[in-house]
């Protein structure tokens, strides 16, 4: 009996264990919502007029598509989740060369989330992202969970992509309508143009 009782534990203490490492794994982002708010237009900040859907959920309040987006030049500090403002590398160019896509007319400024950092490696796997190997557990880490998302053909994959130092890799919220570091690689900090702050009251 007494044996039954310590492995009972023993067994109990082992789940325990491995249930809390798998929250530890796990990457979170406490500070970002979804919302994109009415701001007031500050010294030094400046107004997009953005008409691009790669950022839609599928709600009015989360709308980038057609707002005067408010954007802050001051972006020392990127944090993952934010959604930047930013010039495209010339690899953006090089991608749309080599689809052949000339349909499409070239937009030198682009909007996205950051979802990696220097030094971290990501990949997405059946529309969950990973960032080292840690399921990014955040409203933007599931594309699959975009409302939007059951309007694309075929399966959300990328293969692992580490962060060169002084880039970030971004994403689309809408991933399968974006043309982002999925397709042209993680982007220089020096690319990045401002931070959007919201949209213009």
């Amino acid at each position: 009996m007494r044996a039954f009782l310590l492995l009972t534990i023993s067994f109990l203490t082992v789940v325990g264990c491995t249930h809390n490492d798998e929250n530890e794994s796990a990457i979170t982002d406490p500070h970002t919502t979804p919302e994109l708010e009415p701001v007031d237009q500050e010294d030094d900040m400046v107004v997009v007029e953005y008409q691009n859907d790669n950022m839609e959920r599928g709600d009015n309040p989360y709308n980038y598509l057609g707002r005067s987006l408010i954007i802050d030049p001051l972006h020392e500090d990127i944090q993952r989740g934010e959604v930047i403002y930013y010039e495209r590398p010339d690899s953006y160019y090089d991608y749309l060369e080599e689809r052949k896509e000339g349909f499409l007319q070239p937009i030198p400024e682009h909007i996205a989330r950051v979802i990696a950092l220097p030094g971290e490696t990501i990949k997405i796997k059946d529309g969950q992202i990973y960032i080292d190997d840690k399921e990014l557990d955040t409203f933007y880490g599931d594309v699959t969970q975009n409302p939007r998302s059951s309007d694309a053909d075929g399966e959300f994959n990328l293969d692992a992509v580490q962060v060169p130092e002084d880039h970030v890799f971004v994403l689309g919220d809408l991933l399968w309508r974006s043309i982002d570091s999925k397709q042209y690689g993680p982007i220089q900090v020096d690319n990045i143009i401002g931070k959007i702050q919201g949209y213009q009251k």
